[in-house]
Formats: C-alpha cells, structure tokens, sequence
C-alpha cells in the first residue's frame, strides 16, 4: 500500500487573519515613521496596495490585510500592514500550508511593499487620503460582520463536532503503537526502506492461506504493521488528519470502534479479492475507513452547511485520487475498498446515534451491533473458506527456516541435488531400449552423477540453516548413499547372475531403506 494524497482541509481564517499570525512561514519588518499624521498611515497602505495590484480583503482600526496575486504555478500570499506607536509593521505570509520559504518570497514582498510606501507617501493627496480613508471605514465594517459571522459558524462547528472539547488520545496511541511495532521490527531486519515481508508474516501479516487456517488475529495485527518507513509516516499522516475532525465527533469509544472493525472488515475484503495470496500489511484499510466513516457523516446534516460542503470536496478528492493511483500493481485496493466502504456503512449508523443524542435519546445498543456484526461476517468467511492443514504446515515450515543465513543457499544445493538425482535415474530409462548396456550405464553415467550429488549432500550438512533442515540434509546423504548401493547390486545381478538371488534380495531391502528416506525427505 501506498503513499497518500492529503487533502488540505482546513485554510487560513479571518479571524486568524486580523488577530494572530499562524505557523506557517512568514517575515516581517517594521519601519519607523516621523512627521506624519498617524491617521493617515493605513491610507497611505491603502493606495500602496492599489499600486502593487494587491487585494485588499480586511481592515480594522489599526491593520490593512491584502493577498497577493497568484499567477500560473504560484500562491497567492498574506501581506499584512499595523500602525502601532509610531511604527509601521508590515508582515508577508504563506497560508496555503507551505513548510519553507526557500525563495524568500515573504522577504521580497516586505520590501516592494515598503518601497512602494515610501514612493506614495511622497506624491498622495489630501483627497485620495480622505478618499482611502472612508473606503477603510467601509471596509471595516464589512471585516466586523464577516468576523462575526465566521465566529458564529464556528461556534455551530464546535457545537456538530466538539472540536473544542474533544481529544485525539485514542489516536495518538493508535500512531504510537504503529511506530513502536516498526522500530521493534526494524531490530528484527523487517526494513526501513525496503520490507522483509518474511518478518512481516511472523509478526501477522495478512497472507490467506495462513489467515484462513487459524491464525484469524492476522486480520486486526496486520493493520499495525508497515512495509518501511514511507508508508507508516504517509498512513499516519493520514488518520491524523482525519482525526483532528472525527475523533472529536465521534467520541473515543465509536472511533476506536470504527477504526478496529473497519480494519479487520478491510482485510477481509483483501482476503476475499485475491485468489492468489498476497501478503498484505497496513493501516491504509482502516484509515479508508475512518474517511469512510466522515464522508457518511459529511452527507447528513450534523454539520454545518457551509463547513460541509469544503470538507465533502476534500475527502471526495482524496478517494478518488487514492483509489486511482491504487490501480497500480503492489498496493492493496481491495483494503482500500472494503475499508472505504466498511467505514461508510458504519458511518450512517453512528450519524443515528448522534441524532439520537442530540434529542435527549440514546440508541447503546449500535456500537455491541457493529462489533459483533463485524466479527460474526470473519468468523463465518473464515469458517466457509479454510486453507488445508497441509499447506498451512508446509508454509510455517518454509516461514521458520528462511530465518537462517544459509537456507536460501540450502534451497539452491537442494534443487541442485535433485537435478543430479534425476539425471542418475535416467538410466533405467535408457536400460529398457538397452538392457544388456545398463552395468555400463550406470558406472559411466549415474555414478558419477551420484558423486556430485554426495558432494552436495556434504555441502549441505555444513549451512548454518533450521534443525529441520540438518536433518534433511542427513536424509540426502542416507539417501544418495541407498542409491549408489542399489545401482551397484543392479549391476552385481547383471553380471554374476549366479549369485543374483542373493542380490536381488538384498536391493529389495535397500529400497525399503530408499522409501523410508523419500518420506523424511518429503
């Protein structure tokens, strides 16, 4: 699964604007005026402004607020001038979540703006003074008013949602938990950049034929892990921003809820979809989830229109986006899928809970609903679609030795060894077109196909690999030993045919002793 578009949700507010500064990066200069009619300051900022093709958006009694333009591949930006005991402070700053500064752009916009005040200063008029200065006036008056009024929305968006009140300490753990696994895994060689799916799978990784023969757990721990570091920082990037909205809304108990069973509900999905096992891990199914969850929420009326209508937009963008760039090989839309769609569903139930609440009623029974349906719909998928005991044995054997330093060495020995062994065994094919030839066969052919193969056998017993695999390599020695003795008593009956009784008997034991070794080998 991989890396996310963020949708920007939230923007630079009004009363932010004629208040405080935000985070964002920002410069700042002031200048000292002498001489000058400290009412007529903001006037001469007014026609700066003009002059610089700048929109003036608010004002106040002692600040200007103007953006400036934002032209093909650029930001409009924040200018803000205050008048303030004999001083003019005039700050620029980026307010559309931009993290530095690298071109100086508030720096330069500080210093047009100052030449340019210093220029009008010089030539303004009495009467375009007068002029700016009840455009001001107005201007404020608009600013109050539309202040206001987004503080009253404000105060309806606390009221929906509980922004003000509510926490994010359920995820804050979540993002805690999810670093902690990564950086223990990390100790374990999981990968920081390029993943191990090998530890992955021992930690829980969703992966069907294990999933659906026991070890049901993976379907929630494989939400808590990551293949490196990319992908937990752009997941948890993710649900935080969502968080800063639903967690609030939602209290601890039905986000917690949500995220738990859109989780397990969204690794179902992936186990449904691919036929062919895949080994899946992340949290990207239940962070569709919780987007799930606000989009139902965003398409009833419990939040403000005006705040809903923005928010809708983002989170549709985002869905979209992802889902598209999911197309690609290597990422998980399935998760994606049946997170998204887990979320919404749970979503619309929580929305009549809140109604219900907000009516002086309660509705306790839907959050026991969504747990216990959730579980019941794994349960019954895993129950109806069990893997084989035998292929879960095989893949826990494979997944417990490949930890060793040699066993991929091991492998390639071992497939070595069975290409000799079947080129050995040719001979016989061979033997029935030419029966009288088969003594020479098997001295000028298999022999010497069963000493490279014994010299493998030697190689093997030295690897740094399983217990389960020294012993194997055991098997191969035994084994490779019982068949140059059979093929030397296939040789003594052939030619001293006198005694070929006795032989015979004898290499009717040592294949009894073959089929032991094949069946340990197997």
């Amino acid at each position: 699964m991989q890396p996310f578009f963020i949708p920007i949700i939230s923007g630079r507010k009004l009363f932010l604007s004629i208040t405080q500064p935000s985070s964002m990066p920002r410069y700042e200069n002031r200048l000292s005026l002498q001489n000058i009619n400290p009412s007529d300051v903001l006037a001469i900022c007014y026609s700066s402004f003009q002059k610089l093709g700048w929109t003036i958006k608010y004002a106040s009694k002692d600040k200007l607020v103007a953006y400036t333009p934002s032209p093909t591949f650029s930001k409009s930006m924040e200018v803000i001038t205050t008048y303030a005991e004999g001083e003019l402070i005039v700050s620029s700053e980026m307010i559309n979540d931009e993290l530095m500064d690298l071109k100086k752009k508030n720096q330069k916009n500080v210093e047009v703006f100052l030449a340019e005040f210093e220029q009008t200063k010089r030539s303004i008029t009495a009467a375009t003074i007068e002029a700016n200065k009840q455009s001001i006036k107005q201007l404020t008056t608009e600013t109050i008013t539309a202040a206001e009024q987004e503080i009253k929305e404000i105060a309806e968006l606390n009221e929906a949602m509980n922004l003000d009140k509510g926490s994010l300490t359920v995820t804050y753990a979540i993002i805690g938990i999810n670093v902690l696994v990564f950086l223990i895994m990390g100790l374990q060689g999981a990968g920081v950049f390029e993943a191990n799916g090998l530890v992955h799978l021992r930690w829980g990784s969703n992966y069907g034929p294990l999933t659906a023969s026991g070890d049901w757990w993976r379907l929630l721990t494989a939400t808590f892990l990551h293949f490196g570091i990319i992908h937990l920082a752009l997941n948890m990037y993710a649900l935080f921003s969502i968080a800063a909205y639903l967690e609030p809304m939602l209290g601890k108990l039905r986000y917690i809820t949500a995220y738990l069973c859109c989780a397990i509900l969204a690794s179902l999905t992936s186990l449904w979809w691919h036929t062919e096992p895949v080994n899946s891990a992340g949290a990207s199914g239940a962070v569709f989830g919780m987007y799930g969850v606000f989009l139902a929420l965003l398409t009833t009326n419990l939040i403000p229109k005006k705040v809903r209508g923005a928010l809708l937009q983002s989170i549709v963008i985002f869905v979209i986006y992802n889902l598209a760039y999911g197309i690609k090989g290597g990422i998980d839309n399935a998760a994606h899928i049946g997170g998204l769609v887990s979320g919404m569903l749970i979503g619309y139930l929580f929305a009549f809970i809140i109604k219900k609440e907000k009516k002086q009623q309660t509705a306790s029974w839907v959050v026991p609903a969504v747990v216990l349906l959730s579980v019941f719909i794994c349960g019954w998928y895993l129950q109806q679609n069990k893997t084989s005991a035998e292929e879960r044995s095989a893949l826990l054997f494979e997944i417990k030795n490949a930890g060793y330093p040699d066993t991929e060495r091991f492998n390639e020995l071992y497939n070595q060894f069975v290409a000799l062994q079947d080129e050995a065994m040719r001979v016989y094919d061979e033997y029935s077109q030419n029966i009288t030839g088969l003594p020479t066969l098997i001295q000028e052919k298999a022999m010497p196909k069963w000493d490279e193969a014994e010299n493998i056998a030697n190689r093997l017993q030295k690897l740094d690999v399983s217990d389960e695999l020294k012993l194997k390599a055991v098997a191969v020695k035994k084994y490779i030993g019982l068949r140059k003795k059979e093929m030397e008593l296939q040789v003594k009956i052939m030619q001293q045919p006198v005694n070929a009784t006795v032989f015979i008997a004898e290499q009717e034991l040592v294949r009894q002793d073959i089929e032991k070794e094949l069946i340990k080998l197997k």
